[in-house]
């Protein structure tokens, strides 16, 4: 590609953070302008052809896979013909709708996004939960449909044994196609493939930023050809060189904007990037005139200020586009999605758990005095307080209502089927009652007592953006605590993590994303060694 003149990183401002924030964590890759390169309809469709083919090969395959079985065990021949007939049946009536399901879930976790990875082991890895947590939601509501017309009473063992070999063979396929697909894209890509042949207009801070950011996003899609310099690029500036340089930072300077369109049709250019403050409108709208009789895309690369913020949308109001920057998270059906999810989930739960519920609280009784349930304010919604329930778990003559003194491994406060309650979670049940009044989620941020600290300081005034992450409900389980942040707060650095964890939730909330932590969260509860 190109070589860029070395130069302290540390100063430039990073596009893929939010404002003011002092730890950067984990981001989606459409959080970057530079390394959301935008997926090419052909490699997007052929993604979704290959998904849609492998649902119906996995169903073909299921099928045949039960009839050679049921061929091999001894049976009434009739008996055979209606089992053989009832898992031909079992795919030509969930065949249509497993497809369409499938897809639209998909598409719902964003298993059609990040086409371009940096690497592949990365990107493989990012699709992985998503497509699992996807595939799983596709397969529940598929059987709820046959609940619901009634087919699902009249399936046989043999028939049920097909469908559920279907998912097994699916989930497989489709992880083992995805990683083959992804792998080609990559090869095909760094082979100039996908990328888009860009001209840079600006020989700035902005646009050396740009490159510097492109250089180290491998693969992000764009080749870039040369650059342009403009009237409003600064002569006296130590990165911006003059018209007459030959290179700017490893890339080719190409002249001036005299002569632009001229060097978009030499060089069969398909993307045009604006690398100039956006208070040189003069300027700006002279590039965009003469770029206007061209078949060629332009972008304008963002203010700083602008970059750093996620999820860009444009609207437009009585003619006048507006430029989003800030979006509720879970609004319009996003919202109606996520509550559905909570009572359906925290309804089920709590009428399968309530004799685990009365035996717990038996055993609290019975071990020692006070009440069953422990109460105590934390922070919820939109930074307001609540009242959140859980089963005493410590010596009520030793317990910290205010949530400032932190618990610790092996905490002499702690009950010894206090012990047992947290360290299998079921201290945490009683949370459900929670989730149908609506003042939680099944699955958010975990909420902290208003007087929790980090350090020696309170929690929510020593991470930046703290309150950020109350733009959902707070959840029973969240991101931060299936990737190892559950426990104790005992440094800043720890709790500034858990809280970009928490934020990369809130900016990419999916259905699948929350199949994927309730299904980690299950599996941690065998040995999640930061429970006690």
């Amino acid at each position: 590609m190109f070589e860029l003149p070395s130069r302290d990183s540390s100063a430039k401002p990073d596009y893929g953070t939010h404002v003011g924030m002092a730890f950067q964590g984990p981001r989606p890759e459409s959080a970057s302008p530079v390394a959301a390169a935008a997926s090419a309809p052909a490699l997007l469709c052929g993604l979704v052809t290959a998904d849609a083919l492998m649902v119906v090969g996995t169903g073909l395959a299921a099928e045949g896979i039960a009839a050679r079985l049921l061929r091999a065990a001894p049976a009434d021949p009739a008996l055979f013909a209606d089992a053989v007939h009832a898992s031909a049946g079992v795919f030509n009536a969930a065949v249509g709708p497993l497809a369409v399901l499938s897809l639209m879930c998909f598409y719902s976790a964003g298993c059609y996004r990040n086409l371009r990875p940096r690497a592949v082991r990365r990107t493989i890895g990012s699709h992985a939960g998503p497509l699992f947590g996807a595939w799983t939601a596709a397969f529940l509501v598929l059987v709820l449909m046959l609940g619901v017309t009634g087919d699902l009473r009249r399936l046989d063992t043999a028939a049920a044994g097909t469908l559920w070999l279907w998912y097994g063979l699916g989930l497989f396929g489709l992880t083992a196609s995805r990683s083959l697909f992804l792998r080609l894209a990559r090869d095909w890509n760094l082979a100039g493939g996908l990328r888009q042949r860009t001209l840079l207009v600006g020989t700035n801070d902005l646009a050396l930023e740009w490159l510097d950011r492109l250089q180290r996003a491998e693969g992000a899609g764009y080749q870039v050809i040369g650059a342009v310099s403009t009237a409003a690029d600064r002569p006296s500036s130590v990165n911006a060189p003059p018209l007459a340089t030959a290179r700017f930072a490893g890339v080719p300077v190409l002249g001036s904007v005299g002569g632009l369109v001229e060097q978009v049709r030499k060089n069969r250019i398909d993307l045009v990037v604006v690398a100039l403050p956006w208070n040189a409108e003069a300027e700006i709208t002279d590039i965009l005139e003469r770029l206007r009789v061209l078949a060629v895309d332009v972008r304008l690369l963002p203010h700083r200020l602008i970059a750093r913020t996620a999820g860009l949308s444009v609207d437009a109001t009585a003619g006048i586009p507006l430029l989003g920057v800030i979006h509720h998270p879970l609004a319009g059906w996003r919202g109606v999605l996520k509550r559905s999810e909570d009572l359906l989930i925290g309804g089920a739960a709590l009428a399968a758990l309530a004799p685990v519920l009365l035996l717990a609280a038996a055993a609290i009784k019975l071990e020692s005095r006070g009440p069953v349930l422990f109460r105590q304010k934390r922070f919820g919604f939109n930074n307001e307080e609540f009242e959140i329930w859980k089963f005493r778990t410590m010596h009520t003559d030793r317990g910290d209502q205010s949530g400032a003194q932190r618990t610790v491994r092996n905490d002499p406060r702690v009950t010894r089927v206090g012990r047992f309650l947290r360290r299998t979670s079921i201290d945490e049940l009683p949370q459900l009652f929670n989730v149908l009044r609506g003042d939680m989620s099944i699955v958010g941020p975990r909420p902290h007592p208003v007087a929790m600290k980090a350090g020696d300081v309170l929690y929510h005034e020593a991470v930046e953006n703290y309150a950020c992450r109350h733009r959902v409900r707070p959840g029973i389980t969240g991101w931060a605590q299936v990737n190892g942040l559950r426990g104790e707060i005992d440094n800043l650095h720890t709790a500034a993590r858990r809280v970009e964890h928490d934020l990369y939730y809130v900016d990419n909330w999916s259905l699948g994303l929350d199949a994927e932590i309730m299904v980690r969260t299950a599996l941690l509860l065998f040995w999640d060694r930061n429970a006690y």
